[in-house]
């Protein structure tokens, strides 16, 4: 049986957090409620709850690409931070010769 009162309330401070673009939230509630998320499922005679399962679904996929948009961000950060420090020390040793 499906726990509308937790998926109302989940979907609730999921929506939160992606509207506030908050990743460390996003993630915190996935993994706070991952079990409960993977145990979804529609049920056949209860419009209501899936209807609350759709606007959850939609929810949890904008807040899985906001986590995709923050990973490729960071991993630009990292690769330009890498690209700087090789140039960087490439130059090093011109700089001590004479």
């Amino acid at each position: 049986m499906l726990d509308l009162e937790q998926l109302t309330q989940l979907t609730e401070d999921l929506e939160k957090a992606v509207s506030l673009e908050n990743s460390d939230e996003i993630q915190r509630l996935c993994s706070e409620y991952n079990d409960f998320i993977f145990s979804l499922a529609p049920e056949k005679e209860n419009v209501l709850a899936n209807e609350k399962l759709k606007s959850f679904i939609k929810v949890h996929q904008s807040a899985t690409q906001i986590l995709k948009n923050t990973h490729k961000a960071m991993q630009n950060q990292l690769y330009q931070s890498i690209k700087v420090r090789k140039s960087v020390s490439k130059y090093k040793g011109v700089k001590h010769a004479e």
